[in-house]
């Protein structure tokens, strides 16, 4: 017997266990979405609740993504979310009741027979279009939802105070500018070139370290320029680059400049052991990232220190994800937050860049955020002041 358009496996259960959960108006939540597979179309309800009494869960992982992809491409703001939030609910319906489930009626058996023949195509067209994967952040968001997340993972960051973030782009400027071979930030080490983490790549988009052997420098050209833009410092490149003669390579985590930079300005310590750091299970975080390029690297606007248990989102570039919508919100607060768009503060056009902006502006979520700002040392105290500022996007 061929099933009505408004049945879906499981259908009963679903609505009787919404019941349970408080929600009233059921039919709201077994929307009518469909996957698109060789000229046919299956109900999501349908796939992912055969996929995930066959103990498929990276296909119902990868059904889930897939849906939630075309909720956002297709409704506006509002419709978004409240469809969003049906999605949220039959994931929870099929973690906590369809996973392991026994019985099935007599509906839900020629639901599944018929939906079986099917899933071999279905399968090739899930890996033709993506890796199917286990996301360890699904059971986090279960349970905080993706707006809460953001919100407390920004909150818990640490930011530097915009007097800080002025003072090290002005050096990194005349740096640069003035052709100089002395970064004021560490003019009592040793090696005092701006620093870049190295990079062995020949031709990158974020531009190149050029070796000059005769020199024993190192110099930084972007992609495509004609002029060297500086000396430079490499940082982790002890043991690595042969060409350097010694003078420009750095060992350390591939951020020690950077940590002496902080401790140097703010006299917190994020280098040293475990039992001495000031911040624990933070990491440093490059947010624009292009850590390779002298201008990003050590210039704090494009610095945050980050809570070890967000931080990894931010390494990766998945459009309509967590871990994007995590980088784009961020993103924004930077550029609200040190005002990118004026040059009296930040002269971008002097360190030959345009002001950075929010990768996916689609995908920040606004409101006021109350974010944590380091300031500088001052006087006889050794760290600097920890303060809250709202800030609105």
């Amino acid at each position: 017997m061929a099933k009505k358009a408004s049945q879906f496996i499981f259908r009963k259960d679903y609505e009787k266990w919404l019941l349970k959960q408080g929600v009233n108006s059921v039919g709201a939540y077994c929307p009518q979405d469909k996957y698109k597979c060789n000229g046919k179309d299956y109900l999501y309800l349908d796939l992912i609740g055969v996929f995930a009494i066959e103990d498929k869960r990276l296909y119902v992982n990868a059904l889930f993504e897939e849906w939630k992809a075309e909720i956002d491409k297709k409704n506006n703001l509002k419709t978004t979310l409240n469809r969003l939030s049906y999605l949220q609910k039959y994931r929870q319906f099929v973690e906590t009741i369809v996973y392991g489930k026994k019985r099935l009626s007599k509906e839900d058996n020629e639901i599944l027979n018929e939906i079986r023949n099917a899933l071999s195509s279905v399968r090739n067209s899930i890996n033709n279009s993506q890796n199917p994967k286990v996301d360890g952040m699904d059971s986090l968001i279960e349970y905080i939802k993706e707006e809460k997340f953001v919100k407390l993972a920004i909150e818990s960051s640490y930011f530097f105070s915009p007097d800080l973030v002025v003072e090290r782009f002005e050096e990194i400027k005349e740096y640069i500018c003035q052709q100089k071979v002395v970064d004021p930030a560490f003019d009592k080490y040793d090696i005092k070139y701006l620093p870049a983490r190295y990079s062995s790549k020949e031709d990158a988009e974020d531009g190149v370290h050029e070796p000059v052997v005769e020199e024993g420098k190192v110099y930084f050209k972007l992609q495509n320029a004609a002029q060297r833009l500086c000396v430079i410092y490499q940082e982790g490149a002890r043991g690595k680059n042969k060409e350097c003669g010694g003078n420009t390579c750095g060992g350390g985590n591939g951020n020690a400049r950077v940590c002496q930079l902080i401790k140097d300005r703010t006299g917190y310590d994020l280098g040293t052991t475990t039992n001495k750091k000031h911040f624990r299970n933070f990491i440093i975080s490059h947010i624009w990232g292009h850590a390779i390029d002298p201008r990003y690297f050590t210039n704090l606007w494009n610095i945050v220190i980050v809570p070890a248990w967000a931080n990894h989102l931010l390494d990766k570039d998945e459009k309509g994800t967590l871990a994007s919508t995590f980088k784009a919100t961020i993103q924004k607060i930077i550029t609200v937050l040190y005002d990118f768009d004026n040059f009296d503060n930040l002269d971008w056009p002097l360190i030959q860049m345009t002001a950075p902006k929010c990768c996916k502006e689609e995908e920040v979520i606004s409101g006021r955020y109350q974010i944590n700002i380091i300031d500088h040392k001052s006087g006889d105290e050794p760290l600097g002041k920890i303060w809250k500022k709202t800030v609105s996007i």
